[in-house]
């Protein structure tokens, strides 16, 4: 299995790409704010289930394990303001799913997925509110690419990202859209909600 803890997204950074991936740099004041920014921002709370309460929670947030990785989204010279360049425009995680989510899905006959001998990982985003459009897509193809690269060359087995996003939430549907996920299904992430999700699905074909 990869273990995410190893994976160099810097190498993962393409020229014909609108970002940059790297890691959070939590040292940084600036960057600190900026992802404070980020969790308190009212449309971002709208989307995303459990944001920082507190700076302890957050600096948690931005820690790499072997399941879970989160990469600072940064602004690229020739695509965003000279004061942008390297600077946080968002971030991206990428942190396994649950299978009996979708073990769940399978039996309520709204997804047809053999879950057998697949790595299967999930992915959250959320963007910076000054951030400029075309980033987080470019970004999450990046590190689509890079994900896909380390599992080939680790032998790893068929690997599937998903990601869920509210029905009302278009600007991430844009984006997964451009990133080559595919809607699937309509679905409850919790059985308790009482919305639906669109459930996209990237296996990089």
């Amino acid at each position: 299995m990869v273990d995410l803890r190893k994976v160099d997204p810097t190498k993962a950074n393409l020229d014909h790409e609108k970002s940059r991936i790297r890691f959070v740099e939590v040292n940084d004041p600036e960057e600190k704010k900026r992802l404070w920014e980020i969790e308190t921002d009212p449309e971002v709370a709208r989307f995303v289930e459990d944001l920082s309460e507190t700076e302890e929670d957050m600096l948690a947030f931005t820690k790499v394990g072997c399941d879970y990785l989160v990469l600072a989204v940064c602004g690229k010279e020739g695509h965003v303001d000279d004061s942008e360049v390297n600077k946080l425009q968002g971030w991206l995680t990428i942190y396994k799913e649950e299978k009996k989510r979708l073990s769940r899905f399978v039996k309520e006959g709204v997804i047809d997925l053999v879950l057998a001998g697949k790595r299967i990982l999930e992915v959250g985003f959320a963007r910076h509110p000054k951030a400029k459009s075309g980033q987080m897509a470019s970004a999450l193809r990046q590190t689509l690419a890079m994900l896909q690269k380390e599992h080939q060359k680790d032998g790893e087995h068929e690997l599937i990202v998903t990601a869920y996003v509210d029905e009302t939430n278009l600007a991430s549907v844009r984006v997964l859209e451009a990133a080559g996920f595919r809607m699937v299904a309509k679905v409850k992430y919790h059985l308790k909600n009482k919305s639906f999700d669109h459930f996209f699905i990237w296996d990089g074909k």
